[in-house]
């Protein structure tokens, strides 16, 4: 009897074991050429707290769903699809004697651990170049702009980063990185970034977004087996690249303030809520016999059900202190409500960017 059920526990554990994707291992039958990615998407983030209205958003949660991802899939990248500088009340505020200007968005970002980004028209709200320069130097993470350039009176370049121990960082056009699961698969993933050009300054010029899409995707395929796209367009021109750059397989966009998906042949085009109100989680699956990718989208409710990573709740915590301190010696009280509404505003993000409304124009 003792035989048999032990023979039975045996079983279980291996078919326990061998049924569980997240169980992979080099020791399991090797490489079998199937290997999943996850990307952790946000768009539009204006905000490192919860909005006081529904206790929703909050980069501190953020930070402890990534957490979590990345336990279930090291191979998990958080991006942010432009537009997070500006603007925000703490962005309007001064610091050890200058205006604050994204600097919280930046060290917040940084300690969740953002990967990427594609710079949004709000990147370039500030007159001088001086703000997102130093915006980009601060930050830890990699900025992408194929279709803007640094632009003086004779010469244009590529953004860049000045490195904290000397030399400089260009903000590129595209990457590469390399992924491996645990037993054995690789593969080579491709990224660009493309963005409206509305963001006006003498120091920007910008080419356009479908030719720099298209040498970028091109440059890219010869040498990933997938490309995915971050991009700060309208929805409309979204789908466009999707349709006719149809090997990309992911295009995680922003600029539109409403979370959306749409499916454009085997392309999925994906935007979260503002605020990081909504994240989405997409799961690319990636088979190298075959070479197709199927890609798997969650939308994700960033809310109390999340708990705060200690480390980013503690940088939130320091940024608040300073916004509450700044508006006192002002004679605001950050938290004291300003009126209360005998009848409810329609505020949604659908309404108030597209049409009149009793909360403006």
């Amino acid at each position: 009897m003792k035989i048999i059920r032990n023979l039975t526990l045996l079983l279980l554990l291996c078919f326990g074991t061998s049924c569980d994707p997240a169980k992979k291992s080099a020791g399991a039958g090797g490489d079998d050429g199937v290997i999943e990615v996850q990307f952790l998407q946000m768009n539009d983030v204006y905000e490192i707290s919860p909005a006081p209205s529904d206790n929703t958003g909050g980069l501190a949660r953020v930070a402890a769903l990534r957490k979590q991802l990345i336990a279930g899939n090291p191979n998990t990248f958080t991006v942010l699809a432009g537009d997070f500088i500006s603007p925000s009340i703490i962005g309007t505020l001064k610091y050890e004697g200058k205006r604050i200007r994204g600097r919280q968005m930046v060290e917040v970002l940084n300690a969740l651990g953002l990967d990427w980004v594609v710079f949004g028209n709000h990147e370039f709200d500030y007159d001088d170049l001086s703000d997102l320069q130093a915006r980009i130097d601060e930050s830890n993470f990699t900025w992408l702009a194929a279709n803007a350039r640094l632009k003086g009176q004779t010469w244009t370049q590529q953004f860049f980063k000045n490195k904290a121990g000397g030399g400089t960082e260009i903000c590129p056009d595209n990457l590469t990185v390399t992924v491996k699961d645990a037993d054995g698969t690789e593969i080579t993933l491709g990224v660009f970034g493309v963005l409206i050009n509305t963001g006006r300054k003498p120091w920007v010029e910008y080419s356009d977004w479908k030719d720099a899409a298209a040498k970028n995707y091109a440059a890219l395929k010869e040498k990933c087996d997938v490309v995915v796209a971050l991009t700060h367009l309208d929805v409309a021109d979204d789908k466009k690249l999707a349709a006719t750059l149809p090997g990309i397989s992911l295009v995680m966009g922003g600029h539109d303030h409403d979370n959306q998906i749409h499916r454009v042949g085997n392309s999925v085009v994906a935007k979260a809520d503002a605020n990081a109100k909504t994240v989405y989680v997409h799961t690319l699956r990636y088979n190298k016999r075959t070479k197709t990718a199927t890609v798997k989208s969650e939308l994700r409710r960033v809310n109390a059900s999340l708990p705060d990573d200690p480390a980013t709740a503690a940088v939130v915590s320091k940024w608040e202190r300073i916004r509450n301190e700044s508006l006192a010696s002002s004679g605001f009280d950050a938290i004291k409500p300003v009126i209360t509404l005998k009848e409810p505003l329609d505020c949604r993000e659908a309404v108030v960017r597209h049409e009149q409304c009793k909360a403006g124009e």
